[in-house]
């Protein structure tokens, strides 16, 4: 008979009101946790990066290996919360797309001139596939160079540019 496996058993949940993180003199961010360890020069990743980014935050360590995950972001000190947003926006950096100026295709690469909230930009895609259509009108985007774009909620785009994401969707 199979012995069923709990989640508690597999993954090691942290007590985020109870962890101190700090960045260390170097730059990196360094978690001390509640039986006074210490572990430098983590990293720390989503687990659902697309579907629950908030939840469910991943220490690694150094060497690669899992620290621990805190369940959610809003149960860390205000300073922890802090330096693990930052953490976050520097590792999933995404530029938003609020406007789509051209779309024009050659050579099988199809560049879009689009505004983001960083400003004006020239994204090339190599197939529509490039182009995932999530839930609430959320849009991500991978250019040919592997960088990811956002459309927070197509729908909510100028009539222009909602016309020429309507050709990739």
């Amino acid at each position: 008979m199979l012995e069923s496996i709990r989640i508690e058993d597999e993954i090691e949940f942290l007590d985020a009101k109870n962890l101190e993180l700090c960045i260390d003199q170097y730059g990196d961010p360094q978690v001390t946790l509640p039986d006074g360890s210490v572990h430098q020069q983590i990293k720390i990743i989503r687990s659902f990066p697309l579907s629950d980014p908030n939840q469910f935050i991943c220490l690694i360590d150094k060497e690669e290996n899992e620290i621990g995950v805190i369940e959610n972001i809003k149960d860390l000190k205000k300073s922890g919360r802090k330096i693990v947003v930052d953490q976050l926006e520097k590792a999933y950096y995404m530029p938003r797309i609020v406007r789509i100026n051209s779309i024009d295709g050659r050579f099988g690469v199809t560049q879009w001139q689009v505004d983001t909230n960083f400003g004006p930009n020239q994204i090339n895609l190599g197939s529509r596939m490039d182009v995932a259509p999530m839930d609430g009108g959320r849009v991500l985007i991978k250019d040919v160079d592997g960088n990811r774009y956002e459309i927070v909620n197509y729908n909510e785009l100028d009539p222009k540019s909602h016309a020429l994401l309507e050709l990739y969707l």
